[in-house]
């Protein structure tokens, strides 16, 4: 029979390395394994016995870092939407397998050891700081600042490849990284063998590794199965991984880089809060939350090109005070621009004339508006494409069309009332109201430009996600900021995007946006029609159900010329 003693020690070993841990030191243990004396004696002598120390001491410290882990990954399973004052700059990198040297059987999305470690050292070399997923989605969505160059590694399908060459890397330089197993494959042992179990919950223990889904059998592309199939793929792996991890599972990576507004909408729903396509393109440019952008690693030199890119040069969120001022007329060239007064979207419940929206809402001048979605000339159809906040209905209207959202992301949102004008990215998520009111809770106009065309005083070219004519000549009209004051601005004469951008730039216009132009094109000063597109039934230019018009009292001159 085993002595009193034995048991003591047996009692020790089992809790001697959750003891380091928690501060519990070795001569703790062996005091408190000693044959206990009486109560008396051990409050002489200041020592307790084995069950109080412990509660004590460890319990405690391992259940507090125990719930605030538990407490930090739910909060990671919240949804956010994507920040637009965040920025965004952040590359984020995507790896498959890793073999120890390239031959006749390796394919392009292959690294080895040599190529992985010749990667991190050009990153180091220029200055790149490499981060989270957490902290990558901390950053996009509450704003959270991120060190200088940051870049987030991603690892793909599982390979045991990553877990025998890169993660001795990453665990040598403290490097953190992310991993995405499709979970129908843990442990396989075909050509290209998966990690297994095992494997994947020491990286999960030891925290350098963040684990993600990767759906359960890795379809070819998610977006051409049927909407259940698709929320089966993306739930049930996350099942997976939380029983074999316990803990919840808050990111995901589409196989092949393959989704679309369905697939990112079951991602939601489901219960991810972040989602990896494969656009190679920096994160904070990536329609939402749950389609960030990932350059392949054969594509690390251009990512780095995009990350250097100058601060002013990429549009992103900005927000400036509105002064009143006289609305005026002014000529620049072969532009002209009436600017000052208070800028109001205007809405038809058709289409009229710029002329129509002027005398109904009282204004002095106006333009006419953003894209709608029926070209068709003699069309009475309203319908504007992206949301827009306009009189006299005052009521966010969303774009109705799914699958033309995406079509439109990095367009800007143009938001303002009476005091401030913000123009921004638009995301998807800012077709919701809740959206936009976080981030000017008591706007009161809102329309989505055609292309950001002039940012901080300069051309915006190239132009972000513009409409296809853009390169077309023809009558072209903005509407902008420039010392406070709201601006409308048209070409006197035929002309691309890009001229018209620079020459709005050159007039000392600080923001513009593209309207719709070509045939649409009517800028009205007071009864003057100062620009127009071509005439059909004697009309100016073709009705539009969308016009910008600015309230307030004319200058007492006219107009002059520059």
């Amino acid at each position: 029979m085993r002595s009193r003693p034995f048991t003591r020690w047996l009692l020790l070993a089992a809790v001697l390395i959750l003891g380091g841990a928690a501060g519990v030191t070795l001569v703790d243990l062996q005091r408190a394994a000693s044959p206990s004396p009486d109560a008396a004696v051990l409050a002489g002598t200041g020592l307790e016995p084995v069950g109080r120390a412990l509660e004590r001491k460890l319990r405690p410290k391992l259940l507090d870092t125990a719930t605030a882990r538990l407490k930090r990954q739910l909060e990671e399973g919240r949804y956010r939407p994507m920040n637009p004052k965040a920025g965004g700059r952040v590359i984020v990198l995507m790896y498959h397998d890793a073999v120890p040297q390239r031959d006749k059987n390796s394919v392009w999305f292959d690294t080895t050891p040599a190529e992985f470690a010749a990667d991190l050292a050009f990153l180091r070399s220029n200055g790149a700081h490499f981060i989270t997923l957490d902290q990558l989605h901390h950053h996009l969505t509450l704003g959270t600042p991120l060190p200088n160059n940051p870049v987030a590694l991603t690892f793909d399908d599982g390979y045991r490849g990553f877990y025998t060459y890169i993660y001795p890397v990453l665990k040598r330089e403290r490097t953190p990284a992310a991993m995405f197993p499709h979970t129908d494959y843990v442990g396989t042992t075909n050509d290209r063998p998966k990690m297994t179990w095992d494997e994947l919950r020491r990286l999960d223990r030891e925290g350098l590794i963040t684990i993600g889904s990767h759906t359960l059998s890795h379809p070819a592309d998610l977006s051409k199965l049927p909407g259940e199939v698709q929320r089966r793929e993306l739930l049930e792996s996350k099942w997976v991984l939380e029983r074999e991890l316990g803990h919840p599972i808050a990111y995901v990576t589409y196989p092949n880089g393959k989704g679309d507004v369905v697939t990112w909408k079951i991602a939601r729903e489901v219960g991810y809060s972040m989602g990896f396509m494969e656009e190679w393109q920096l994160a904070g440019d990536s329609p939402d939350m749950l389609s960030i952008g990932r350059y392949i690693q054969t594509q690390l030199r251009r990512a780095w090109r995009d990350l250097q890119g100058t601060e002013d040069a990429r549009t992103g969120y900005l927000e400036r005070p509105l002064k009143d001022s006289p609305v005026r007329l002014e000529y620049h060239g072969a532009l002209a621009l009436i600017r000052g007064g208070r800028a109001q979207s205007r809405l038809s419940p058709y289409r009229e004339g710029v002329t129509d929206f002027i005398a109904q809402s009282g204004a002095v001048a106006g333009i006419n508006g953003t894209f709608f979605a029926d070209p068709y000339l003699k069309s009475l159809d309203n319908t504007i494409i992206g949301p827009v906040m306009a009189a006299p209905y005052n009521r966010y209207v969303p774009e109705r069309n799914p699958y033309l959202l995406p079509r439109i992301v990095e367009r800007p949102l143009v938001l303002w009332n009476a005091k401030r004008i913000a123009f921004m990215p638009f995301k998807l998520d800012m077709n919701r109201l809740e959206t936009v009111h976080a981030l000017m809770p008591d706007f009161t106009d809102a329309f989505v430009g055609g292309a950001w065309i002039v940012h901080k005083g300069k051309s915006a070219w190239p132009f972000k996600n513009p409409p296809s004519d853009h390169t077309d000549r023809r009558p072209r009209v903005f509407f902008g900021l420039a010392d406070g004051e709201p601006v409308l601005g048209a070409s006197l004469r035929n002309v691309s995007t890009a001229e018209l951008a620079g020459m709005a730039a050159a007039a000392g216009v600080e923001e513009a946006v593209l309207l719709d132009s070509g045939y649409s094109t009517s800028l009205v000063y007071g009864k003057r029609l100062i620009a127009v597109g071509k005439a059909w039934e004697k009309v100016p230019s073709r009705p539009v159900p969308h016009a910008i018009v600015l309230l307030g009292q004319p200058e007492q001159v006219a107009g002059k010329s520059n």
